[in-house]
């Protein structure tokens, strides 16, 4: 509450007037004096007093200085204990009824008015008056839902929507530029975000390049976000976002932007893989990858793992991690497709054998048509060349089916009596059994003539798709 005292100045003024003082909150003393106002009563003047409490637990907090202002205006109040619980989640209500004392918008407008808000709710007018200025809007089954919690992403987005705030800049960069986790902004609000922090709304308390989007919004994170909006002193210049022209994200961490070019390396080994197999693999980085300031964002030797998958008629690499500087960080970036191909003949293929890291699909076919047995059913067709198997004999005939089924299965028993290796156990000639299935499926429908083969050392150049924050140390 807020002491007021009121002179009406003028010649013959009401000395009952002029002497008038009342104690009336803030939002009440505003609301009157823009009535008088509009009233025509120029002359009339209030004074007001500033409280003197302060809140039994916000005293050395870093956001002292800007509750304590917010609540002497009569935007933020506390708790009847004295407290002002800074690190209490904030309700869609509670924001309402902030943003309403803060800007005083949309008084006197029309209630949009949603079914979950009664006339007869606490906020029922800060709810309307808020979704009326654009701050705020409900949910498709005409709901508000005004007792679930604000998250710090949305609280901006609303700032930016009600103060008509549009970026100056791509989005992109933007927020790549001042935030480490960029990545988590949801692409709904990454203008209002990025807008938001082009005009240093953004508070981020204690590291200044983490933006923690998609947590819940504090007391004291919607109370900082306020004070940058209405211009308020009262916040360390430390936890304002794009507050100095170099940030603390442009010191640690760079940017690779979308479009960007990896050269990363194969290791040693050849790979071999079906035009159906997915295959994990591992890359290294073999050039530095600079920024247009010429700072290494991503250094000769890290790592990069991702899949070799199926793309056309070829195989694709499709990176999901980067390991640079010893942290792991997610990375969407895919290589053109490998279209480098053998036939499936032995005389093709043994040579190449030795060493080679094999795809399932095409240890099936390898194993098939060359009768190399130092590619095992039983070790490497566990279960998965099964698959191949129906997808390949789907649509054949029953017999042609049943007769390289049992061909596969007599191959595998052959080759344990042939040679007297015990090791050829039943698992093994099950997997010949499957083995034979997949190869004469393939064979039958002419689906699978050669396989895809990558050199050790060979490199592959890498597309970035989605810019990704690296650290610098």
């Amino acid at each position: 509450m807020l002491q007021v005292s009121c002179t009406l100045q003028g010649t013959q003024a009401d000395p009952v007037l002029s002497a008038l003082s009342v104690r009336v909150s803030y939002e009440t003393a505003m609301n009157t004096l823009r009535i008088l106002r509009l009233c025509g009563a120029s002359g009339l003047t209030l004074l007001l007093a500033t409280p003197s409490f302060a809140f039994s637990d916000t005293r050395s907090f870093w956001a002292e200085s800007c509750i304590q202002q917010l609540a002497n205006r009569g935007i933020i109040s506390g708790y009847a204990d004295g407290s002002f619980r800074p690190n209490n989640p904030v309700t869609r209500a509670e924001f309402a009824t902030m943003v309403n004392r803060a800007f005083l918008t949309g008084s006197g407008r029309a209630g949009i008015g949603f079914r979950d808000v009664p006339p007869g709710f606490w906020a029922y007018d800060a709810i309307n008056q808020a979704a009326s200025a654009g701050f705020m809007s409900g949910y498709p089954d005409g709901t508000f839902r005004p007792e679930r919690n604000i998250s710090r992403v949305e609280m901006l987005v609303a700032l930016s929507s009600g103060l008509n705030l549009s970026p100056t800049d791509v989005p992109d960069v933007t927020l790549n530029r001042l935030y480490r986790d960029a990545n988590a902004i949801p692409n709904y609000a990454r203008p209002g975000v990025a807008a938001a922090s082009e005009r240093q709304l953004v508070v981020n308390y204690p590291d200044v390049t983490l933006l923690r989007p998609n947590q819940l919004a504090t007391r004291a994170d919607v109370a900082a976000s306020l004070c940058q909006s209405l211009q308020i002193a009262g916040i360390p210049s430390q936890y304002i976002a794009n507050a100095a022209p170099t940030t603390l994200a442009q010191s640690t961490v760079a940017t690779l932007p979308q479009g960007t070019l990896i050269v990363a390396r194969l290791g040693n080994q050849r790979v071999i893989v079906a035009p159906q197999d997915t295959l994990p693999l591992t890359l290294t980085v073999a050039q530095d990858v600079r920024d247009s300031r010429g700072r290494v964002v991503l250094p000769a030797g890290s790592t990069i793992t991702g899949r070799l998958q199926p793309a056309g008629q070829g195989s694709q690499f499709v990176a999901q991690q980067v390991n640079v500087r010893g942290q792991t960080i997610p990375l969407d970036a895919t290589s053109a497709p490998v279209r480098r191909t053998r036939e499936v003949s032995e005389r093709s293929l043994r040579p190449i054998l030795p060493g080679a890291l094999v795809g399932t699909a095409a240890a099936a076919l390898i194993a098939g048509v060359s009768g190399d047995r130092r590619i095992e059913a039983g070790e490497v067709l566990a279960g998965t060349v099964a698959g191949a198997a129906a997808g390949l004999n789907w649509g054949r005939e029953p017999g042609k089916a049943l007769r390289d089924f049992g061909i596969g299965a007599g191959l595998g028993a052959a080759i344990g009596g042939l040679s007297g290796d015990r090791r050829v156990t039943a698992t093994e000639v099950l997997g010949g059994a499957v083995l034979g299935s997949v190869v004469g499926g393939a064979a039958d429908r002419r689906q699978i003539r050669e396989v895809i083969v990558l050199e050790p050392n060979s490199d592959l150049v890498l597309t970035v798709n989605q810019p990704v924050n690296l650290p610098l140390q």
